[in-house]
């Protein structure tokens, strides 16, 4: 029976200093970061945006359709209100922290 598994491997690094080539990325690093493959984190925020957007439009409507009787399923539409409410207030902390990397950023002199 493993008691912890979820320590990591606490091995000490070498004391030997790398050198710049060993440091260095290799060509098939550098050729797979400039692929499209990776999405841009604009790419990445907008595709969030975009999920929680879809989320708060379907909970919407399923207000609406409870509201004008096309539905009975009141599980369905309190579970898509509360999936909505929590992906904003998500969003909204994941804006306070982006916020506040941007100010410490701008905070540095160099």
């Amino acid at each position: 029976m493993d008691v912890n598994p979820i320590v990591p491997d606490l091995t000490l690094p070498s004391t030997e200093t790398p050198t710049i080539t060993q440091l260095a990325p290799s060509n098939s690093a550098q050729t797979a970061n400039s692929t499209d493959d990776v999405p841009s984190f604009k790419d990445s925020v907008m595709g969030l945006l975009s999920d929680v957007n879809t989320k708060l439009e379907d909970s919407d409507q399923n207000v609406r359709d409870l509201a004008m009787g096309k539905t009975n399923n009141l599980d369905k539409v309190v579970t898509s209100v509360e999936e909505a409410n929590l992906a904003l207030e998500y969003t909204i902390a994941i804006r306070g922290k982006l916020l506040d990397a941007y100010n410490e950023v701008a905070r540095i002199t160099v």
